[in-house]
C-alpha cells in the first residue's frame, strides 16, 4: 500500500511581511497586498509590523513599546509563527522578504491583480477610476480581493476590539443609525487627483443627513467617524443630541494628522479600528473618499452608502493626446516588472531579523531600514542591481501617468 508522501518542513518558503504604508488602514492596505503576493508564490506568510515598519525603516506611528513588539497584533489576531519559531526559520534559510520600498509600491499602485483601495497611478492611467460616475462595479471587484482573507479568516480582528464594538453600538445605537465619515486633517493628492483629494466638509453632508432623516423617522442616532475635532463639534451643533463618536485621542485640531503625535499611539490605533467597525454596523453611510469609510464598507457587503467626493466633482479630467500611447507603454511595463519581480528579483532571502531591523541577502547583507525619518525617502541603491531596476521602473511609471490627464475647473 502506498502512502502519499509528505513535503519536508525544510521545503516550505515563508513571506515574512515587514512592512507596510503610515496610516492604520493603509497598513492593512499594505499587508493584503502582500498576503496577495504570497498566494501567488505559494509562499506561507508572516506578518510582524516592527517599530521601523513604515516603508522600510520610516517610524511606525502606531508602535508603542508597552503594547509589544508587533503592531500588527495591536489589532488583529497572529498570521505566522511566534518569534522563537521564526528565529529557527531564518536560521534554516526559509523566510523571504520584498526587497525595496519600491517593491511593495509596485504592489500598491502598478499591480492589477493587488486590493487598491485608491483608484491611482495603475487605475488612474490605464483605467480612469477617480473622474466620471461612480465606478461601482470596479469598486466592488477590489473590496472582494479584501474580503477574501476577511472570510476564511486570514485576518481576524482582535476580540476585545470586537467587544468594545458590540458594547458601544449597543449603548448608543438607535433602531436605524446613520454613519458618517469625514477625512480632514492631512488630506492631500497623493495620487488620486483633485476630485478624490478633495476635502469634503460638514456643511456638504447636512442636505444629505436632512434628507435620510426625513425619509427614516426611525433614526435619532448619527455615529461620527472624524479625524476633526472642529468637524464634529460642527455637526453637534446642526444635530443637536443626535451626534454619537467614539474617538477621542485620533482626533486633531489642526491640518496635522494626530498619529504623529507623540503620545497614545496604540490608543489612537484602536480608535481608528473601533471607528470602521462602528461604521460598518450603521444602516446607511455618508462618506468621502478616505481609508475609513472605504473598510466600513468593504467589512459589510450589504452596506449602503454615498461617497461625496464622487456626487461631486469640480476639476473635469482631460485626456490628453498622447494618452493611448503612454497607457500602452504603462500596461506593458507594469507586466514586465511583475514578471521580473515575481520571478526572484523583488524577493530576498532574510539573514536575520532582531525585531526593529531586517537583514537580507547572505551572500553581501544588508540593512532593509534604509530611512530614518517618516518624510525620508530611500536610498538609491547600487547603479547594477535588481533594486535599481525597481527604482528605475517605478519612476519610469510615474513619470508616464503623471502625462495621462490634465485638470480643468468646471464652471
Amino acid at each position: 500500500m502506498n502512502t502519499p508522501a509528505t513535503v519536508p518542513e525544510t521545503n516550505i518558503k515563508y513571506m515574512l511581511i515587514c512592512n507596510t504604508a503610515d496610516g492604520l488602514v493603509a497598513q492593512l492596505n499594505g499587508v493584503v497586498v502582500q498576503l496577495q503576493l504570497a498566494r501567488r508564490l505559494g509562499l506561507k506568510p508572516i506578518v510582524y509590523l516592527h517599530r521601523r515598519s513604515n516603508m522600510f525603516g520610516g517610524p511606525n506611528p502606531y508602535f508603542d513599546p508597552e503594547n509589544g513588539p508587533n503592531v500588527w497584533e495591536y489589532h488583529y489576531e497572529p498570521i505566522g509563527p511566534s518569534m522563537d519559531e521564526l528565529q529557527r526559520l531564518i536560521r534554516a534559510g526559509q523566510v523571504y522578504t520584498l526587497s525595496t520600498a519600491s517593491d511593495l509600491v509596485r504592489l500598491f499602485r502598478w499591480e492589477p491583480h493587488s486590493w487598491f483601495m485608491n483608484p491611482y497611478d495603475y487605475y488612474r492611467s490605464v483605467e480612469n477610476r477617480a473622474d466620471g460616475e461612480y465606478p461601482a462595479e470596479w469598486w466592488d471587484a477590489q473590496r472582494e480581493k479584501a474580503r477574501e482573507f476577511l472570510r476564511d479568516g486570514t485576518i481576524r480582528f482582535k476580540p476585545i476590539i470586537l467587544e468594545q464594538v458590540r458594547q458601544f453600538a449597543e449603548r448608543n445605537f438607535s433602531e436605524e443609525t446613520l454613519g458618517l465619515q469625514l477625512r480632514g486633517s492631512d488630506k492631500f493628492d497623493f495620487g488620486v487627483g483633485p476630485n478624490l483629494s478633495r476635502k469634503v466638509e460638514p456643511e456638504e453632508y447636512f442636505p444629505h443627513i436632512d434628507r435620510y432623516l426625513a425619509e427614516h423617522p426611525n433614526c435619532t442616532r448619527i455615529f461620527v467617524a472624524t479625524d476633526q475635532r472642529q468637524w464634529l463639534k460642527t455637526l453637534e451643533q446642526a444635530y443637536p443630541g443626535k451626534i454619537i463618536s467614539f474617538s477621542e485621542w485620533s482626533l486633531s485640531d489642526t491640518d496635522e494628522n494626530s498619529f504623529n503625535e507623540v503620545g497614545a499611539k496604540a490608543a489612537r490605533g484602536v480608535e481608528v479600528i473601533v471607528d470602521l467597525l462602528l461604521l460598518s454596523h450603521c444602516n446607511y453611510v455618508l462618506k468621502c473618499h478616505a481609508a475609513v469609510g472605504e473598510m466600513a464598507v468593504t467589512i459589510n457587503a450589504d452596506l449602503d452608502f454615498l461617497d461625496l467626493n464622487y456626487a461631486r466633482q469640480p476639476f473635469e479630467a482631460k485626456s490628453r493626446l498622447l494618452r493611448p500611447f503612454l497607457t500602452a507603454g504603462i500596461r506593458a511595463v507594469s507586466a514586465v516588472w511583475r514578471s521580473l519581480a515575481e520571478s526572484g528579483s523583488g524577493m530576498s532571502q532574510v539573514v536575520s531579523f532582531n525585531g526593529d531591523d531586517v537583514v537580507v541577502e547572505p551572500a553581501r547583507p544588508r540593512s532593509l531600514n534604509v530611512k530614518i525619518k517618516a518624510a525620508e525617502k530611500a536610498s538609491r541603491p547600487p547603479l547594477i542591481s535588481g533594486r535599481f531596476a525597481s527604482a528605475a521602473l517605478a519612476s519610469g511609471l510615474s513619470f508616464l501617468a503623471a502625462r495621462c490627464y490634465t485638470y480643468a475647473r468646471r464652471c
